[in-house]
């Protein structure tokens, strides 16, 4: 693998920093085609999710407090332990709570008990349940075997930790226990999975804004103290070059700036890339925009500018000229999933962006689209959107615009080791390849961890990806390209420019800063 491999597709963010219901609601199900548990989905399992997800879980604020001068994640099987604590009494609440109402939740006192009676069935221990025990022993015991491993030895790098309960919804209950961490020791366990010597050696996290676009009125952590902490942690970290992205949202910027003409939407993207070592801005359409042309009535949203859908395309076109004069890379979720209002996942298809970078002054962004290889999206053509696979649509405009790349950000269906999605998405992806041999020039790697962690052979991604890689028939070089190369060009990290004067101010002492760009 490439000495510069690079993840370009990650997060750290902990259930403090989105708001917990709405998140759930949009994220819980990543695929409208694919059928899914219905318990995974009950409102149910969503509040006893959000308590473990809300459970002795940091602010960022007090996360930077205890930080102090020095970044020192805890070690692998301490935190793994608190995670079980943490779930043992998200559990404990969510049984001695059964049948009270949670704002943002429509659930009832036996839908909740029936995921209790699940949990202990699946782990094999359904006495746990007709025993007189305390909500606080049943949430020990539930999470002792929620957490039961077949073996005891220490883990290796990428290693498979060899959990007895597997099901995703066993995964999905140790997923909400990793969300209570400090964002430090999810970045930790990040790099314990796929980083290292010969592995992945660099990664682009990317910070998220969702909270103008859900009803539920939850609290959230200020993007401004998301910012302070992960330059924080990255400027302190050193097992790995972390190069994270800012948030943005256009419902966000639009309302502040009715509120206050005087402030700038964009000043935290501003100070985070001009001054704190953040190297692009992510943004998520599927919330309820579109790249460029809003012109819906967002009656769904909780505050809708007084503008309407129009007033985001000026606060988005705002933040493109901004990202173009200062050679800012834009990374754009590009899969219809996290939809936060009606349909608005439609909103990702690559298609708007085509539409937009067809505007001579939106011609030189450096965009990445992210969430490339599922081949499940069609829909009647029309001006923002795709006739046929949203793939297919990529691969024309890789032709069309030089700066164009995308990821394999939660690449499940190929990073699997058999069966027929599998074969099914690599054929696919062949033919792709074969037709249009520029997309092997635009194509890079990304795990999508921490949302990957609801998977249960997440572990083994990074060598299920590699396979599949090798599968479609990639040479050495053109596997690098995937696994960095592209990825360096497209965060501009192979050429002297803006970027690489901000990312030298900021990581000139970081020894694997050092090791890669000092030779």
């Amino acid at each position: 693998m490439s000495r510069t491999a690079i993840d370009i597709h990650t997060h750290f963010f902990n259930g403090r920093d989105v708001p917990v219901v709405g998140f759930l609601k949009q994220t819980i199900i990543r695929d409208p085609h694919t059928p899914v548990d219905q318990d995974i989905v009950s409102d149910a399992f969503l509040k006893l999710l959000k308590f473990i997800l809300l459970i002795n879980t940091p602010t960022a604020r007090a996360e930077l407090d205890d930080m102090g001068g020095q970044v020192s994640p805890i070690p692998p099987e301490t935190i793994r332990a608190r995670d079980q604590e943490n779930v043992a009494a998200g559990i404990a609440r969510f049984a001695g709570e059964t049948g009270r109402a949670t704002a943002g939740l429509s659930t009832s006192g036996p839908a909740e008990k029936a995921i209790l009676d699940r949990i202990a069935v699946e782990v094999g221990a359904p006495e746990l349940r007709s025993g007189l025990q305390t909500p606080q022993a049943q949430g020990t015991a539930l999470a002792d075997r929620i957490y039961q491993t077949s073996r005891a030895d220490k883990l290796a790098v990428g290693e498979e930790r060899d959990y007895v309960h597997r099901s995703p919804f066993m995964q999905t209950i140790r997923w909400a226990g990793l969300l209570t961490r400090p964002r430090l020791d999810i970045l930790a366990e990040l790099d314990r999975l796929y980083g290292g010597p010969g592995l992945i050696r660099i990664f682009s996290p990317s910070l998220v804004d969702f909270g103008a676009w859900f009803m539920t009125e939850e609290t959230v952590t200020p993007v401004e103290d998301q910012i302070e902490l992960v330059a924080a942690i990255v400027r302190r970290y050193t097992d790995a070059l972390v190069l994270p992205f800012a948030p943005f949202c256009p419902l966000r910027a639009a309302l502040e700036r009715e509120d206050d003409p005087q402030l700038d939407p964009l000043r935290n993207v501003k100070r985070a890339v001009l001054e704190l070592g953040f190297l692009g801005v992510k943004l998520y359409p599927p919330m309820g925009f579109r790249p460029i042309g809003n012109d819906g009535k967002l009656d769904w949203v909780p505050r809708k500018p007084r503008g309407g859908a129009a007033a985001l395309d000026r606060e988005l076109e705002a933040l493109y000229l901004w990202c173009i004069e200062h050679e800012v890379p834009l990374k754009a979720h590009a899969n219809n999933s996290i939809a936060a209002g009606p349909n608005t996942g439609r909103f990702a298809d690559p298609a708007g962006w085509q539409v937009l970078m067809r505007d001579p002054r939106f011609a030189d962004l450096q965009l990445n689209l992210a969430h490339f290889g599922g081949f499940d999206e069609t829909a009647p053509r029309g001006q923002f959107t795709s006739q046929g696979d949203w793939e297919e649509t990529l691969a024309e405009m890789v032709g069309e615009f030089p700066n164009l790349y995308f990821d394999l950000g939660y690449w499940s269906e190929a990073s699997q080791t058999e069966g027929d999605e599998r074969a099914r998405v690599l054929a696919r992806t062949r033919a792709l390849l074969n037709r249009s041999p520029l997309m092997g020039e635009r194509m890079m790697y990304g795990s999508d961890w921490s949302m990957l962690g609801r998977e249960p052979g997440h572990p083994a991604y990074l060598a299920g990806v590699l396979a599949a890689l090798a599968e479609l028939g990639l040479d050495e070089a053109q596997t690098e390209k995937v696994m960095g190369g592209n990825a360096a060009r497209y965060l501009g990290l192979d050429r002297e420019g803006k970027q690489r004067r901000r990312m030298a101010f900021v990581y000139a002492e970081h020894p694997i800063y050092q090791d890669i760009f000092n030779q």
